[in-house]
Parts: C-alpha cells; sequence; structure tokens
C-alpha cells in the first residue's frame, strides 16, 4: 500500500498526484477574525464569483472566506469554527493539528484533526490557481451532495471562496501495484459498477454531464497562445511544433467514435479514477473513489480507458506499466459478471461465477475501450498545457503530457483500426 494510514491516511482530494504530508501544530485560540455561526449563508451574500449565483441545497453552509495556506492555522480555525460547531470546544481544549498533503498537481489539501482522534479528520480542499476556469466547481458540489445521498462519498461541510471541507474518507492511497493486485482490482471494479448505476437510483432531477470531446474543445481554447516562462516556451515549440493538431485530433476522434456509442452506455462515470483518487480500507476490506471534479454523465467505456491509462503513473509515468490485453480481458470480464448482476435486479453487485458474460460481449467492451484511451490521452494532454501556464505546483506538467502525447501518437492508428466482433 501507499502510506500508512497513522502518517498520511487518506490523500482525498487530490488529481493527477501523490502526496507527502507535513504536521503543524495549531494553537486552539479562536481567532478574532472568526464569527462562528449557525447560520446557513444565502448565494446572495457569498462573494464567490463561480457560486454567487448558483443555488444547493438548504442546509449547505457556506463562508466568504479566502483560504490563505500560508497561515494555514488562522484560517482553519475560522472554517471548522463556522462549518463544524460541535467542534468549538474541543478547539479550545485541544491541540488542533493541521497536516498539508504535498505533491498534488491540481489542488492543495489539508486535513485538520485532534491528537486524541486522528481518524476524525476534517478536510480542506483549496482550489489551484485559476483551475475553475476549466472545472465547474459548482457542478461539483451539486455531484458531492448527489453522491453522499447515495453513500458513494464523504459528507460535504461546507464551501468557501477558495475552496471546500469535507469528511474524511478513511484508507491508504493505492500505489501501482496495488492497482493491479487481483483482490483489490475486484474491489474497484465493484465500486465501478456502483458508480455506474448512480443515475439508476438517484431518482429525477438535474444531471451532470461530462462530453469529453465538448471538454477537450473548451480546453483547447484555454491553451495559452505563447507561455510567459521562456524555459516553458521553448519546451512547448519542441514538444507540439504544430499546436493546431490539437483541434484535428479532436474531430478525428469524435467522428471516429460516434459510431460506438452503441457499445458504450452514458452512465454516471468518476473520469479521473488515477490510484490517488482511489482509497483502500483494510479494516472494512473496501475501496471508496475521491476527488469528483471531472464527474459527471459519460461513456462508460471513457471510464475505464481513462483507469487503464493511469497504471502507467502520473510523476514517474511509464507506458510499458499500461495493462496487457490478458489482464483487461479478466478484468473487463469481471466488470461485465459485475454490471450484468446489477441489471439483472440484485443491488449487491458481486459478481458470482455463474453469471453469464459471452465473448463476443468482452471482446466489444476491450475495443471500444481501448478507442477512448485515446480520448483520455488527448484531454489530458490539453489539461497539461492550462496547468503548465497557471500551477503554481511545482510539477513538470509539460513533460507529463509529453510522455502521453507519444503514447498517443505511438498507438493511435493501432487502436484506429480495431473493429468489434459481430454478434
Amino acid at each position: 500500500m501507499g502510506p500508512s494510514p497513522e502518517e498520511n491516511e487518506a490523500v482525498n482530494s487530490l488529481s493527477h498526484g501523490s502526496a507527502s504530508t507535513a504536521s503543524l501544530p495549531v494553537s486552539t485560540s479562536r481567532p478574532a477574525a472568526a464569527s462562528p455561526s449557525n447560520r446557513v449563508a444565502s448565494p446572495s451574500s457569498y462573494s464567490s464569483p463561480n457560486l454567487t449565483m448558483m443555488h444547493f441545497n438548504d442546509t449547505l453552509p457556506m463562508l466568504a472566506h479566502q483560504f490563505d495556506v500560508e497561515n494555514a492555522e488562522k484560517s482553519t480555525n475560522v472554517l471548522l469554527n463556522h462549518f463544524r460547531p460541535e467542534l468549538r470546544q474541543q478547539l479550545k481544549d485541544e491541540k488542533l493539528i493541521i497536516k498539508k498533503f504535498t505533491g498534488g498537481v491540481t489542488n492543495k489539501l489539508l486535513a485538520a484533526y485532534f491528537p486524541s482522534d486522528k481518524r476524525k479528520k476534517t478536510l480542506i480542499r483549496v482550489y489551484g490557481a485559476e483551475t475553475d476556469k476549466f472545472i465547474d466547481r459548482a457542478a461539483e458540489i451539486k455531484t458531492l451532495l448527489m453522491l453522499n445521498e447515495n453513500q458513494c462519498s464523504g459528507k460535504l461541510y461546507g464551501v468557501f471562496e477558495n475552496g471546500m471541507c469535507y469528511e474524511f474518507v478513511p484508507g491508504e492511497t493505492l500505489t501501482l501495484d496495488d492497482v493491479r493486485d487481483e483482490h483489490i482490482s475486484r474491489l474497484i471494479i465493484r465500486n465501478f459498477v456502483k458508480l455506474h448505476c448512480v443515475y439508476r437510483t438517484s431518482g429525477g432531477g438535474e444531471r451532470q454531464v461530462f462530453n469529453p470531446f465538448k471538454k477537450m474543445s473548451s480546453f483547447l481554447e484555454l491553451v495559452p497562445k505563447a507561455f510567459e516562462d521562456e524555459e516553458k516556451q521553448r519546451k512547448f515549440m519542441e514538444y507540439y511544433p504544430n499546436p493546431e493538431i490539437f483541434a484535428q485530433e479532436i474531430e478525428i476522434l469524435k467522428e471516429h467514435l460516434t459510431g460506438f456509442d452503441i457499445q458504450s452506455p452514458k452512465v454516471f462515470c468518476h473520469n479521473d479514477l488515477l490510484c490517488a483518487n482511489i482509497l483502500y480500507d483494510k479494516e472494512k476490506d473496501c475501496v471508496n473513489f475521491i476527488d469528483f471534479e471531472y464527474a459527471g454523465l459519460n461513456h462508460q467505456a471513457y471510464d475505464l480507458a481513462n483507469h487503464f491509462n493511469e497504471f502507467a503513473g502520473v510523476e514517474e509515468c511509464d507506458y510499458s506499466r499500461f495493462p496487457s490485453r490478458e489482464y483487461q480481458i479478466s478484468w473487463l470480464t469481471y466488470y461485465l459478471k459485475c454490471w450484468n448482476k446489477v441489471h439483472n435486479g440484485d443491488s449487491d453487485g458481486g459478481a458470482d461465477d455463474d453469471v453469464e458474460v459471452t465473448d463476443q460481449q468482452v471482446e466489444s467492451l476491450y475495443v471500444v475501450v481501448n478507442k477512448f484511451t485515446l480520448v483520455s490521452h488527448l484531454l489530458w494532454i490539453l489539461w497539461t498545457l492550462i496547468q503548465a501556464e497557471h500551477s503554481e505546483i511545482d510539477f513538470d506538467f509539460l513533460r507529463y503530457g509529453k510522455l502521453r502525447f507519444d503514447e498517443y501518437n505511438r498507438r493511435k492508428h493501432e487502436l484506429l483500426a480495431m473493429t468489434v466482433p459481430s454478434p
């Protein structure tokens, strides 16, 4: 597994990156700036431009506070006093520990807890710089509220101007070896099926949509024409001498995959399931998915394809780790067994060996999933170009994007030539 629960439990909201930690002892005095209240701030009184006009459920607290990572002690006390009033006396009586997670490549994450009970952490996610340009935070919050109602995520305590405060989910982040473990991979598959069935059980109402082709087009509009940093500009020109190719590639994939809609139903998808977004709870022998920034209705095959792509890792990205055909066939067979069992009326979702899955069904899913790996690659390549310009996190986004671009080009013609077997 990754870090032990004692030292680094549950990096509960990092997108495309793992994390290490640093702990800070915090005084328990309440800062003068804090004005704890049980009232729920109305959207009109909330100062964040992303959420001013958004309406969530009536019980979600909002606070006009800009979290200061450099003064985490003060900001954490403000948030806990407001969002978790049941902790106010404990804040006065005990030393609060703040743990800063480092190494994530989208957001900054902190955990606040008392030494008397380290498992009862409150997580604070501070949004990365300029990420509101390509992540719909209001949609993410609505998704988290819906997932919590369906027991697919922890409780959201509240939102503030540049982030959110939410429940800690116990577990250890998976390593690249863990994700291949047969037992853990089966737990992952069952959780995939549970997630993919959310919209079957959540009733009516608004559904968040993640259209990868529209998302890529919106990302492309945000890619800088030139990087302010000279070294980044040099790398960009070296790696992508013809940046106009991105628009062409989007259209090629969109046109090619349009005919495969029947083989890949649209379901509620995570859309960013790398190892850092999967937690294993050894005590309960279960996995939980975290970080739903990109979640929404999408092609089932995209979610599975993106997961397979993430077997390569991020900080030490190596596509020799991409799962073999043999591994994928076994993985997808079990997924279809679980999927068929749920759709046959068994809400448990655990697969029995006698659940029927044909070779043609497995092969069809295998083909479509591998085609969608190209879409996953292209989307995250464009994401790296935006992050390279705006992110304050120390990570070589351009190099990571180039590794994915090389893999995209290496496999593109082979994957586009694949055909779905006849029934």
